[in-house]
């Protein structure tokens, strides 16, 4: 039996290899795709693009849009789900995340979703340094008290977060006599809503920085809000060599969270 040509087998595995990139971009998206796009997307030629999508129209796992000549996922890609296994949890979906964003930043992060009017953490990494942020697991602030229970808050419609601002007045905050209005309330969910995340200050001698991101489930609603943050003079979340390896983070994780359905309570 002639032994396999080595160089062909690796050609054969890096196309392969570029086939599952191009998948892996359709997945937890709902919005299709053109080949220009995911040449940018995925740094990949045309050329290598248009080979993957027609191998991935071809078997079924995409569809070709015959008006705009765009793809999106074809009913296939259900062949690749496991229905007889249980839907993982938004805690076991975050956790490896939760660990490579500690890693990048050595700071604490947290995990916390919405139950009614409160916040609660489900799940922390904590760093050992001095001067950081320790996350009580289990404990409820109001929505408005946190930079987690903000983001959680501008996921709302309109009209529920007017009541809820109702329900809180005062919307008390923790330092001493501290109070948010709701104009203030307002100025924050619009910042969140444009910006797609939280960045908070606050504190003196060390600040305190934190940001917060939402994470969707496939529904279009929050399974909830992963954050991470320190003493600014360690963590900057304005700083460029921080925020893209951050957010290149959690749109991973939020490509896994999009394909589950929150069971999130108060939601």
């Amino acid at each position: 039996m002639p032994a396999s040509d080595p160089t062909s087998d690796r050609e054969h595995n890096k196309a392969t290899a570029r086939v599952l990139r191009v998948l892996s971009a359709f997945v937890g998206n709902t919005e299709d795709f053109g080949v220009t796009e995911l040449n940018q997307r995925l740094g990949m030629t045309k050329n290598m693009v248009h080979r993957a999508l027609t191998t991935l129209v071809e078997q079924g796992y995409l569809v070709r849009k015959a008006a705009t000549g765009r793809y999106e996922l074809g009913f296939r890609i259900l062949e690749l789900q496991n229905f007889n296994q249980a839907e993982p949890d938004f805690r076991t979906l975050a956790s490896p995340f939760m660990r490579q964003i500690y890693e990048l930043t050595g700071e604490s992060v947290s995990l916390a979703v919405r139950a009614q009017d409160f916040s609660v953490f489900i799940d922390a990494v904590e760093t050992r340094k001095l001067g950081a942020w320790r996350t009580r697991i289990g404990a409820l602030r109001p929505l408005h008290a946190t930079t987690s229970g903000r983001v959680l808050l501008a996921s709302l419609q309109d009209d529920d977060i007017n009541a809820y601002a109702e329900r809180r007045s005062p919307m008390r905050l923790s330092r001493p006599d501290g109070v948010m209005k709701a104009p203030d309330l307002w100025r924050a969910v619009h910042a969140i809503r444009q910006r797609g995340y939280e960045i908070a200050r606050r504190g003196v001698n060390p600040v305190m920085a934190a940001v917060a991101f939402p994470i969707e489930d496939s529904e279009g609603g929050l399974h909830g809000v992963i954050a991470v943050g320190g003493p600014e003079d360690r963590f900057d979340p304005d700083s460029n060599a921080i925020m893209p390896p951050l957010r290149a983070l959690v749109d991973e994780l939020r490509a896994r969270t999009k394909l589950y359905a929150s069971e999130t309570a108060g939601q």
